[in-house]
């Protein structure tokens, strides 16, 4: 049974969190996909086919599927989360030193969040998969102490390197807030408050430079209509045809939209064509890392 605060993070995670994909529609104009009616068409129905075939693979494996979803939401925040920094290293110490920092911030809500409510996350990732998800509880324990060990060599190098102390003190203040706020609350107050804010300033900062804000407006506004009303026929479909509660209807449809829609959101904004651009042409907007 949710409790109230556990609703009212769905819905922040729904209105606020979600909609920060729809900017991928915007991201896709500049890299050509708005370059004729074709290409369009092209880039909407690719990125609505992977997120169906994802939707289908949750329904088929649910565990399976669940587990892919949560390594790639570790990989995809903790890469949007590091601040893009040189530092005076070995160039193979840069790629473990950078692996060290995506694992330091992505393990937040992956790894820190379920090892400080263990008892409440099994329960959520029960619901999600429909059986039982202990084997992701074993993982996770089994990974706690590799994040632990990627914070304190950020934390080590941060005294060292200033330009790492934003870094540091964010993921601080994140496993503070983890630990006095329920799971669901603690996940949505990162997903809105820090991920989703950081990729809209990001986004913002960067198209203005090559788009008018009126493409980017309209583009987000289409893909966040359309993904809240494919939220709301699943979770009507689920809560009239499925013998769950309207309480594990809303957590279901929540996290198996974040699920489908983080495919095509991180091929998209992941692959390095988008990275790079985003980098050279927004190298201030990352800052606020």
């Amino acid at each position: 049974m949710l409790s109230p605060i556990d609703i009212f993070a769905l819905i922040a995670v729904m209105l606020v969190g979600l909609p920060h994909g729809a900017f991928d529609g915007a991201i896709a104009f500049f890299l050509g996909a708005g370059r004729t009616p074709l290409r369009i068409t092209s880039f909407l129905a690719g990125y609505s086919v992977l997120a169906c075939l994802y939707i289908g693979f949750w329904y088929v494996m649910p565990l399976p599927a669940l587990i892919i979803f949560l390594a790639l939401s570790i990989i995809h925040f903790g890469s949007g989360d590091i601040q893009p920094t040189h530092l005076p290293l070995d160039e193979s110490w840069q790629g473990l030193f950078k692996a060290a920092r995506i694992l330091s911030h992505g393990g937040v809500v992956g790894i820190v969040i379920p090892s400080l409510h263990s008892e409440e996350v099994s329960t959520l990732y029960a619901i999600l998969t429909g059986g039982d998800a202990s084997i992701i509880m074993a993982i996770t324990a089994m990974l706690l102490p590799l994040w632990a060990l990627s914070f304190i060599v950020y934390l080590v190098a941060s005294l060292k390197f200033e330009s790492l102390y934003g870094g540091v003190i964010e993921i601080g203040v994140l496993c503070i807030l983890a630990a006095f706020l329920p799971p669901l609350a603690g996940f949505a107050a990162y997903f809105c408050l820090v991920h989703s804010r950081r990729h809209f300033l990001v986004i913002w900062h960067a198209m203005q430079e090559m788009l008018s804000r009126q493409t980017i407006l309209i583009t987000a506004l289409i893909l966040t209509i359309v993904t809240w009303a494919a939220a709301a026929a699943a979770f009507y479909l689920q809560a009239d045809l499925a013998a769950v509660s309207l309480g594990d209807a809303a957590l279901r449809t929540v996290f198996i939209s974040l699920a489908a829609l983080t495919v095509p959101h991180m091929i998209l904004v992941d692959t390095h064509r988008a990275k790079s651009w985003l980098s050279s042409t927004c190298s201030v907007s990352l800052s606020v890392n």
